[in-house]
């Protein structure tokens, strides 16, 4: 063989072998559940006392508790009995599994910015006529961009979703967004 297809063998090879390298953490991370609490052993039992005694109480607790509240004139929303950190995972771990596009995301602000399309189109893979439409075809998804915005109240966090403009939504394709967030949560909390 010639030098040049060898070096393009062996880096064929070694871009394939990569691929156990660098695993795909998607995928673990849409699919994880809660980690059961930490065991302390006996003899910091009584170090953890002194520093709870020493513990602001945060009233809200992990609870797996969720309800879809709709009060009209655009207060329609997902009230999630947990802390404002809880729920922001839960809601970034539900767009990501029902595949919503996030382009940006602020904690700060307790926003996340997605695009959205509510019918979408599941794309078959099965011919070359299909991967000619595919490449040569138009955009079949007409996503709109959508703001999913969170506030924390005494009663737990508040999921909302807002349209690009910042206003709240309590019909249409946003409440498709929110259906669709309370659903997969309601979910991972079932199981």
């Amino acid at each position: 063989m010639k030098p040049i297809k060898l070096i393009i063998l062996f880096a064929f090879i070694s871009v394939t072998a990569c691929t156990q390298f660098f695993p795909d953490k998607e995928k673990d991370y849409v699919l994880s559940t809660e980690v059961p609490p930490l065991q302390i052993p006996p003899g910091m039992e009584a170090e953890k006392l002194e520093a709870a005694s020493e513990e602001v109480i945060v009233p809200l607790t992990l609870s797996k508790t969720i309800e879809y509240i709709d009060q009209g004139e655009n207060n329609t929303y997902v009230r999630i009995n947990s802390p404002y950190a809880h729920v922001w995972r839960l809601v970034g771990k539900a767009l990501t599994e029902r595949a919503i596009e996030i382009t940006d995301k602020n904690r700060s602000l307790a926003v996340y910015y997605v695009q959205y399309d509510p019918e979408i189109q599941v794309v078959t893979d099965g011919t070359f006529w299909d991967e000619f439409v595919f490449f040569f075809g138009g955009d079949a998804n007409q996503e709109i961009p959508y703001q999913v915005f969170l506030t924390e109240t005494e009663l737990g966090t508040d999921v909302f979703v807002r349209d690009q403009l910042g206003n709240k939504l309590s019909q249409g394709d946003g409440i498709k967004l929110l259906n669709l967030i309370f659903e997969t949560i309601k979910e991972d909390f079932d199981n």
